[in-house]
């Protein structure tokens, strides 16, 4: 995953409006996240990383239109 692709997917996904943010862990590892996630059993928000095929779906997805 590159860095590239995740911004990417996090400006398409923010204009979808979701709250997403990108986030780098180590030198090679880049991931986006979705934050405020609702969760109604727990009564709480939550974020949660997702899986670089979702990204590499938004940041190719998107560009093809």
């Amino acid at each position: 995953m590159t860095q590239d692709k995740c911004e990417r997917a996090v400006e398409i996904l923010r204009e979808q409006g979701f709250e997403a943010s990108y986030v780098q862990g180590a030198p090679d590892d880049h991931g986006v996240w979705l934050d405020s996630v609702w969760n109604d059993a727990l009564q709480e928000s939550l974020s949660f990383r997702i899986h670089d095929e979702e990204v590499e779906w938004w940041a190719v997805e998107t560009t093809d239109k």
